[in-house]
């Protein structure tokens, strides 16, 4: 009877004990899912602060180059209207020109004017009067102005010149550039090169404007281009005609028009 009781008492002991280890097991296998949950969460919520991290780096860069650019925009502002002042400062300073130059009886285009009409006689051999940019550009053909491979001028062309001394006379505040061309054709032996030759028919130029008219030489410049600055093809003899030729370009004395300027 007392080894009944005794087993009874053993064999409940024992499934206790099973319970027990039942439950155990079972607190162990859900706090291991709980720890591998835990672990999840963890690394997601690194992942995404790592992720905000970047974004917040993305976004005070965006903000710096904004600012930089409002910084860059202020400056700009400034410049735009710096030159906005300067721009009208120029027209002003113009307009006292313009009015300066019309008080004195100077006008480009009045001067332009004057002269084509004075060249008329020369236009079917040719010259030409331009007004480009504030200048007035007149033409002379070398057919008028001078004989083939020579610096001395032909009467034709010497009257010519007496037209644009008579301009520089009329108008003290005007210079001339005097500007010697040719065509591509090679010259004899009797000057260099073609630049030797246009150089030398625009001292031709200058000096009778200087010895026959007493224009003071201040305001005469004399240059050559040879052939490099042709107006026509040199592979035509048309073209190479129209490429032979000397150009005077009258402007205004720059000098005297600020001071005219400043008197007003």
């Amino acid at each position: 009877m007392k080894s009944t009781n005794a087993y009874k008492t053993n064999k409940q002991n024992i499934m206790k004990l099973v319970f027990i280890l039942i439950a155990l097991s079972g607190v162990l296998f859900t706090s291991c899912v709980s720890s591998k949950k835990y672990k999840a969460a963890n690394a997601q919520i690194e992942s995404k602060n790592a992720r905000i991290d970047s974004l917040n780096k993305q976004v005070a860069s965006q903000q710096q180059a904004i600012d930089q650019l409002k910084t860059e925009n202020i400056q700009y502002g400034k410049e735009a209207e710096d030159c906005r002042k300067l721009k009208e400062a120029l027209a002003q300073r113009v307009e006292k020109i313009n009015k300066a130059l019309n008080e004195k009886g100077t006008s480009m285009k009045d001067i332009k004017e004057k002269a084509e009409k004075a060249l008329e006689i020369f236009a079917n051999m040719g010259a030409t009067v331009t007004y480009r940019l504030g200048l007035v550009h007149v033409s002379i053909p070398d057919k008028l102005a001078f004989p083939t491979g020579s610096i001395k001028m032909s009467d034709a062309g010497r009257q010519a010149i007496s037209v644009i001394a008579d301009v520089l006379i009329d108008n003290p505040g005007v210079n001339a550039v005097i500007i010697g061309n040719t065509d591509s054709i090679p010259v004899t032996k009797t000057y260099k090169d073609n630049w030797s030759l246009s150089t030398e028919r625009a001292n031709a130029v200058v000096r009778s404007l200087r010895d026959t008219y007493k224009i003071d030489p201040a305001r005469l410049t004399a240059a050559g281009k040879g052939k490099y600055a042709p107006v026509a093809d040199n592979g035509t003899t048309e073209g190479r005609a129209k490429n032979r030729r000397t150009e005077i370009i009258l402007n205004p004395n720059l000098d005297i028009l600020w001071e005219l300027s400043e008197d007003q």
